[in-house]
This record gives C-alpha cells, sequence and structure tokens, in this order.
C-alpha cells in the first residue's frame, strides 16, 4: 500500500471516529477540568503542611510510648493519610515534567529545585509507610490481626526495596501472625 493510501485511510477512520463521537469528546474535555476529586480531598483531608504532618506524628510517637495502642493506630493512620497527600501534592507541582514527551523532557534542563523536590515527595512517602507498619504494629499489640494483616501487606506493597528495616519490620510481624517462619 502507497504512504498516501495509508494516510488517507487514517484521516477517514480518524473522521468517521470524530463524526460519531462528538459527545464523547466534549465530555472528554470538560473531564480534563473536572476538579471535584480534588475538591472532595481536600475537604476532607485539608491540606496538609510539612508542620501538620510533623505534629500528626509526634502525637501518634507519644500515644505509642504511653501505650495507648488503639488511640496510637488511629493516630498514624491519620499521619500516614496527611503524609501520603503532601507527597502528592509535592509532586503535583512536578506534573508537567512527568506529563511530558520524551523529547521535551530531554530538552528541559532539570533545576536543583526540581530534584529537592522530587525527594522530599519521596521523603513523604518514606514517612507513609513508616507511619503503616507502625499503625500495624499497635494493632499487632494489641492482637488484633484482621486489623493488622492488611495494613502490613499493603505496607510492604508500597515499602522501597532501599529501606531494609522498615521491610524486615513488616515481614517479621507478618510471619509472626501467619505462623511462617522465615529462612535464616
Amino acid at each position: 500500500m502507497k504512504p498516501h493510501h495509508l494516510i488517507g485511510i487514517i484521516s477517514l477512520v480518524g473522521g468517521l471516529v470524530t463524526a460519531e463521537e462528538p459527545a464523547k469528546r466534549e465530555t472528554t474535555a470538560t473531564d480534563a477540568l473536572d476538579i471535584s476529586a480534588i475538591q472532595k480531598r481536600v475537604e476532607e483531608a485539608g491540606i496538609p503542611t510539612p508542620q501538620s504532618v510533623q505534629q500528626l506524628q509526634e502525637k501518634a510517637d507519644t500515644l505509642t510510648h504511653d501505650g495507648k495502642w488503639q488511640d496510637a493506630a488511629s493516630a498514624y493512620e491519620a499521619y500516614a493519610r496527611a503524609a501520603n497527600w503532601l507527597a502528592n501534592l509535592i509532586g503535583a507541582g512536578l506534573d508537567p515534567f512527568y506529563h511530558a514527551s520524551y523529547d521535551d523532557r530531554k530538552n528541559y534542563s532539570v533545576r536543583k529545585g526540581d530534584i529537592e523536590l522530587e525527594n522530599l515527595s519521596k521523603s513523604y512517602r518514606e514517612k507513609r509507610d513508616e507511619a503503616t507498619v507502625s499503625q500495624a504494629e499497635c494493632f499487632v499489640r494489641m492482637n488484633d490481626s484482621r486489623h493488622a494483616v492488611p495494613l502490613l501487606v499493603k505496607a510492604l506493597e508500597l515499602i522501597n526495596i532501599k529501606d531494609a528495616q522498615l521491610w524486615s519490620r513488616a515481614r517479621k510481624d507478618l510471619y509472626s501472625i501467619t505462623q511462617v517462619q522465615e529462612a535464616p
């Protein structure tokens, strides 16, 4: 098939799709501007700051130190959610880079500030993971495996392989609950 025939077929097919689905295209354009999910998240979780996340961590750690496991578990959940939400908000500032084409990214001069923000977002994800494991450990201390296991499994899905200590803590608790022996 000659190249100009292929272009004609693509144009014809593209025209048919466009002619058949104008309402769908319009909806897609409208959806791109739909901020309702973000608004709902802000209404439910607020807008976290590094200071507010730090305060949640301190509260959870204090409750753990005092042996108030149920309250500590709830505090670690709030801390994990706030740290995750802050990581996502920081990451949103970098979205134009990550949504750019390969060529556009290649031609972009990455600034030191971009790298620092990416690292900051990563650090809040690590705090989320730590808080999730700590929350699970509260449930382990209360002998509540039904709440501990889902948290441990989720944490193990999220933990970076480079965080061997956190990985080991979560795995140890999971294997203890499931009565599985780790190989030495």
